[in-house]
């Protein structure tokens, strides 16, 4: 076995530069081991790479891919605590582990950081290399889809409202785009917290669907008055915390949700990085704008630990074969899904 097959991309570019290609099986090297690829789920981050990444070049030719669930398939040198055939999945982020960020424990803004499928080959393939150091044991029962489901939506969404927002017992959060990854993981680990949810969304279909995931309110934001309603479901005093993730075309909206002393809490800008911001709003009102960038390890090991007691649960649209990796592709371009898009490998 010397080749193996793998979606890659050797230039920038709309859906048609994704090639499904024989490409060289990877050798671990030291402190590495090879992971047989039974699943990997789509992000907006596949998405953005492919397009064009924002925060400097990757090398190319690429395989993305960072949600990853798999078995381990061969170990490099000085590689202790796993052996061939343990299931696994991945933690993407790679620090530096120096830094005063790193050493702070702050690694979600190391500036040195790296990502698995962003700056180096990741799940979209047969086989991958990763760190032994990044390596999580699979939760025992979820499968491998399942599995992959969840790492970079269940971590994401956890770093965002429990660490950086601090989000408390009894407060109410707005959450849009509810049939998104982060944001239907976002609705469960925000009632998991004791908090009321508020979501939004685009059709009664998916209304329904974040309601089952526990929403307490659910707005149809192609409403004009959606905001009124999200204001008007809190008794008229707005909310305590919005996740926001989509970008420029939520911003101003998601600010004119909060409460006062209210903040808004964001890790994405697919639908634009620049808006017209309102400045006097922000100290009028004393809201905060809070960033939040990925998560930290032992945030993910938590979190799939809850989802293994089955307390939250992956949000799955459909499963595709590799073959079809442009159409999962097209589905998170056209946001024709609610939850993940995992591309089942093995």
């Amino acid at each position: 076995m010397t080749t193996m097959l793998a979606a890659r991309f050797h230039e920038h570019g709309d859906r048609d530069v994704i090639q499904l290609e024989q490409a060289p099986v990877p050798q671990p090297g030291p402190g590495e081991v090879r992971i047989k690829v039974h699943a990997c789920a789509l992000n907006w981050l596949d998405v953005g790479i492919r397009r064009g990444p924002q925060f400097g070049a990757v090398p190319l030719p690429l395989t993305t891919g960072v949600d990853v669930s798999g078995l381990i398939d061969a170990i490099g040198a000085d590689v202790h605590g796993w052996s061939p055939g343990a299931k696994v999945t991945l933690y993407s982020l790679i620090t530096c582990g120096e830094c005063e960020f790193c050493r702070a424990g702050e690694v979600t803004v190391c500036p040195q950081h790296q990502i698995i499928g962003e700056h180096m080959d990741g799940g979209l393939a047969e086989y991958m290399l990763a760190p032994a150091r990044n390596l999580i044991p699979k939760p025992a029962n979820l499968s491998h889809i399942e599995t992959a489901a969840l790492p970079v939506v269940a971590g994401t969404a956890w770093h965002m409202l429990i660490t950086v927002a601090r989000l408390q017992a009894g407060e109410t959060v707005f959450i849009p785009g509810a049939g998104g990854g982060v944001a239907s993981l976002g609705i469960q680990i925000a009632k998991y917290a004791g908090a009321r949810v508020i979501a939004s969304t685009s059709t009664p279909e998916k209304m329904a669907q974040a309601r089952t995931l526990g929403a307490d309110h659910v707005v149809n934001y192609r409403d004009d008055d959606w905001v009124e309603q999200v204001i008007a479901a809190t008794g008229g005093r707005g909310v305590d915390v919005a996740q926001d993730l989509v970008g420029a075309m939520t911003w101003a909206d998601s600010l004119r949700t909060l409460a006062r002393n209210g903040r808004m809490v964001v890790c994405g800008s697919h639908s634009g990085k620049q808006f017209d911001l309102r400045i006097p709003q922000i100290y009028h009102r004393q809201l905060s704008i809070l960033g939040a960038n990925g998560a930290a390890y032992n945030e993910l090991r938590q979190v799939l630990e809850l989802a293994d007691q089955g307390i939250l649960r992956p949000v799955i649209d459909r499963v595709l074969p590799l073959s079809e990796i442009r159409e999962g592709h097209r589905i998170l371009e056209e946001h024709d899904h609610f939850g993940k898009v995992v591309m089942q490998i093995a």
